[in-house]
């Protein structure tokens, strides 16, 4: 009898379904890394990752302006982002403006290829969100919307929560 044989392999217990708060938490999280990727897949023809586009995009529809506007809208941090922006700068297609008022302050601009390019990557990304999003009616694509939003706002610190009418102060 040779030694493998004498190990059995023990079963494997069932996967343990998470808590309910939890499993959610890991659905938005596979969820949101689904769409990344399949948005990063699409992106590779234009030599684009899925968090360039976002951060062309943010500037593109004034979300942002500077570097630390886009960390905030992005949750990213500000060593990843300045690379980013190095390649988004290189290849064209954004660049950096100097404050005339505060030297210190860096302005980021869509330069005119990353503007041409622009509705081609939207029109990309929107696939893979749509191809996300098969199967479902106008209406549950919508309440996914609202059901999003209040999860957003809920999470907001006390007092920039618009749900909370007292701004936390109870």
């Amino acid at each position: 009898m040779s030694r493998r044989s004498a190990i059995k392999a023990e079963p494997r217990p069932g996967a343990q379904v998470p808590e309910q708060g939890l499993s959610v938490g890991y659905l938005m999280g596979r969820a949101r890394a689904s769409l990344l990727s399949g948005i990063d897949a699409r992106l590779e023809q234009f030599g684009l990752n899925a968090m360039q586009f976002a951060v062309l995009k943010h500037l593109a529809h004034g979300d942002a302006e500077t570097a630390a506007d886009l960390c905030r809208v992005m949750y990213y941090d500000g060593g990843s982002m300045t690379r980013i922006l190095d390649r988004l700068e290189e290849r064209g297609l954004l660049r950096r403006e100097r404050c005339v008022e505060d030297r210190r302050v860096v302005y980021l601009r869509v330069a005119p290829n990353g503007r041409a390019l622009l509705p081609r990557l939207l029109g990309a990304a929107s696939a893979v969100i749509d191809a996300h999003l098969a199967g479902f009616t106008p209406g549950e694509a919508e309440m996914l919307r609202t059901y999003l939003k209040r999860m957003i706002e809920n999470g907001q610190p006390a007092g920039d929560n618009p749900r909370d009418p007292d701004g936390g102060k109870s």
